[in-house]
């Protein structure tokens, strides 16, 4: 039996979005899952919980250990996803805007992050902020995570620059614009988004960061995603579940925020 187009364009439509939907569903379970869980009331886990309410949020904004530990990783991450910027920007002009011999040996050095096992990565970090006397030091997981998030902040960044047409820095300079008033007033506010973008990946990369703080962490260097391993091998402690719910919402809202800024740019 022959179906018509119309009948199959009809299944292919309802196949198609049967698909997506199961899809879907099986990405955002867990998510829901870990968000409903967060309202749990019980000191344990349990699904589903024999009480509802706000007992792991109030826990980890009162326990002294995971408020110390979100503290810490906010005081390293943000401090990341600055230099991240510092460094990234006038790397991404040498690249695509000099002659600099070797810009294209930076491009590959600067994407080592990505590149190298990050466990391969933490060992060699620790010979050498520990010849630099920088291990155990809140300075030293600073400049790791940085070393770490600088390829995203790079990536970003460098697909951007070179969306942007080199003649209309041309352009400003035949008018009278310096080379640098060219680059400031027409190529950074138009990379603006990008760096943004660049930034929030930097400190989501440096929050989440698990392995450099086990290698190179030392005595009351507790980070929130340490805190969350230490509490899984010693007794799963369902505050954990709070954790990943703000870190979810926090993560979503700076991306939401970035995605509204480019397009205000845009326009």
């Amino acid at each position: 039996m022959r179906l018509s187009p119309r009948t199959s364009d009809r299944i292919t439509r309802i196949a198609g979005f049967v698909t997506v939907t199961l899809a879907a569903a099986f990405l955002l379970a867990p998510v829901l899952l870990t968000a409903v869980l967060s309202f749990s009331n019980d000191p344990y886990f349990g699904v589903p919980p024999d009480t509802w309410g706000f007992r792991q949020y109030e826990t980890l904004f009162t326990d002294q250990i995971w408020r110390d530990a979100l503290m810490l990783s906010l005081k390293i991450a943000l401090p990341v996803g600055l230099l991240s910027a510092v460094i990234a920007v006038p790397a991404v002009f040498a690249i695509h805007r000099s002659r600099l011999p070797g810009r294209n040996v930076l491009h590959v050095g600067g994407l080592a992050g990505i590149i190298i096992p990050i466990s391969a990565f933490a060992v060699a970090m620790y010979g050498v902020l520990a010849d630099f006397g920088l291990l155990g030091t809140y300075a030293g997981l600073v400049l790791a995570n940085t070393v770490l998030a600088l390829p995203l902040m790079l990536v970003v960044t460098s697909a951007a620059l070179s969306r942007i047409p080199v003649e209309l820095e041309l352009a400003a300079m035949v008018t009278g614009a310096s080379r640098a008033r060219a680059w400031f007033g027409i190529t950074l506010r138009l990379l603006a988004p990008a760096m943004i973008g660049g930034f929030v990946l930097a400190v989501v990369t440096s929050f989440d960061e698990a392995v450099f703080i086990n290698f190179i962490g030392g005595p009351g260097l507790t980070t929130l995603p340490k805190a969350i391993l230490d509490s899984a091998r010693l007794g799963v402690d369902p505050v954990i579940m709070a954790v990943a719910t703000l870190l979810m919402v926090a993560t979503s809202i700076l991306m939401i925020l970035a995605l509204k800024f480019a397009r205000s740019t845009d326009e």
